[in-house]
This record gives structure tokens, sequence and C-alpha cells, in this order.
């Protein structure tokens, strides 16, 4: 058996024995490495970006309407 079939099935018994496991330390290692590349603020704002980025996406993926929600976010201010 090839290297790339070994990890190719330690991956798929990974994710399906413990994805949260997995999830979890593959956004902690993502997270520590833009904190060293890139620094501390940068990253918050990278974070910031790609939280509303999965909120918007989430909506159009359960087909609300993202304007409504916009203008009900921001015509607080």
């Amino acid at each position: 058996m090839k290297v790339g079939e070994k990890i190719s099935r330690f991956l798929v018994w990974a994710l399906e024995s413990h994805p949260g496991k997995l999830f979890g330390t593959s956004i902690g290692f993502l997270l520590g490495l833009l904190l060293v590349t890139l620094g501390f603020w940068r990253t918050l704002v990278l974070a910031l970006f790609v939280m509303l980025g999965f909120v918007l996406g989430k909506r159009q993926d359960e087909h609300k309407d993202i304007s409504t929600w916009l203008e009900k976010k921001f015509n607080k201010f």
C-alpha cells in the first residue's frame, strides 16, 4: 500500500470516528499558524470576516433573504 493511500484511509477513519477532534485540531493549527504569520490584530480581522461570510452563507443555504437581515442589523445605527 502506498503512503498516499495510508494517509487517505487515516483521514477517512479520523473523519468517521472523531470528527470533532479533527475539526478542533485543524482550526487550532490554522489559528496558531495565522497568529504567527500575520499577528494578533490581522488574524482577528480575518476571523471576523470569516464569521461574517459563514453567517451570510448559512442564511443563503437556508433560503433566507440576506438583504432584510443586513437592513435589520445595520439600520440600528
